[in-house]
């Protein structure tokens, strides 16, 4: 059903890069190409770990917060230290730990993650700007390389966004993470009864995206060239959005990376869409969020069929096996009078 989804979503994108190249004749450019997977690499990337948390049931309302808070602390930290490797190391680990935090509220406290992570929402950015000031701080020269440089040709967000899908790819489909991920999502009662590490699978599963939220960070932060104080406000409603739209479950257990990877590009696509139409800039969101309810609606829907047609099925195997046992019963009633 998942790989259903995203074919759907590929199709789906497929279809609107023709529309729009219909518009303009260098939509379709090679270039152009580039430079739409260069604008969706940094939402495609903190999608990726979200389809984890969210193929567990989960979500994270916070990894915008998290984009900001490894922002804030690069910039800081090479403000006050002018040590490069410092500053990206700590970046790095500041997000996975964020991020496995969220993780253990979420077990240790038996709170929704919806709520645990509108909370840890608001205390990230707070810290965040308080560490700052709220003030604009620019960037090492450096830095640019990971948002504007290119390795053979190709751009370095586009490589990043590559490896971390590998990485994502192999994880969920090829190491025990990414079945116990599954299974969890699937029925957390079931994987407790069976002894699954349930605990350590979700904590793992929110650092890994606080990790690639922290690489999405230092990308964002190249390419703006800075830090600013809206940085990551309102991205993790795109994070989610191409998550469901590239067939990922919010129920969880079912859903691939890969097409949360299709459903950030479609997202961008739109986006340009709406660009080469000179609409006006405050309709995005309202598209945004039009988007994200229809994939929520189309979800929701898919789900209320799938269980109809599972109980359609339990019901007729109920009807098939009803006749042998309504003979077996009469077989043991026939020996037991004749026994008698």
């Amino acid at each position: 059903m998942s790989r259903q989804k995203w074919v759907a979503i590929a199709i789906a994108t497929v279809v609107l890069a023709g529309v729009l190249s219909s518009v303009s004749p260098v939509f379709l450019t090679f270039s152009n190409f580039q430079a739409i997977l260069v604008q969706s690499s940094v939402t495609a990337i903190m999608a990726i770990g979200m389809t984890f948390i969210i193929l567990t049931a989960g979500i994270d309302i916070s990894v915008g917060a998290i984009l900001f808070v490894s922002s804030a602390l690069f910039a800081q930290l090479y403000m006050d230290t002018e040590s490069y490797p410092l500053a990206f190391t700590a970046t790095l680990t500041c997000a996975t730990l964020l991020g496995a935090l969220n993780g253990v509220l979420v077990v240790k406290f038996k709170i929704s993650p919806l709520i645990t992570t509108l909370a840890t929402y608001s205390i990230y950015r707070g810290a965040a700007i308080h560490l700052t000031g709220a003030q604009n701080i620019p960037v090492p020269r450096e830095m640019g390389f990971w948002g504007n440089g290119r390795v053979f040709g190709i751009p370095v967000p586009i490589l990043i966004l590559i490896a971390v899908l590998i990485v994502g790819i192999y994880v969920l489909s090829r190491t025990r993470l990414g079945v116990y991920t599954r299974a969890i999502g699937n029925s957390e009662r079931s994987a407790k009864e069976t002894n699954l590490p349930v605990n350590k699978v979700l904590i793992l599963v929110y650092g890994f995206s606080g990790l690639v939220t922290g690489i999405a960070a230092l990308i964002l932060l190249a390419r703006v060239g800075g830090l600013q104080s809206g940085i990551g406000i309102g991205i993790e409603f795109s994070v989610i959005a191409a998550v469901i739209l590239g067939g990922t479950k919010l129920t969880g257990g079912s859903g691939t990376v890969l097409g949360s990877v299709i459903g950030a590009v479609f997202l961008v696509l739109i986006d340009n869409g709406l660009n080469l139409l000179n609409a006006s800039p405050y309709i995005y969101d309202i598209v945004r969020g039009a988007v994200l309810l229809a994939a929520v609606t189309i979800d929701r829907y898919s789900a209320v069929r799938q269980r109809a047609a599972l109980e359609a099925q339990r019901a007729q195997r109920i009807e098939l096996d009803a006749p042998s046992a309504a003979r077996s019963e009469i077989g043991m009633e026939v020996r037991r009078v004749s026994q008698t």
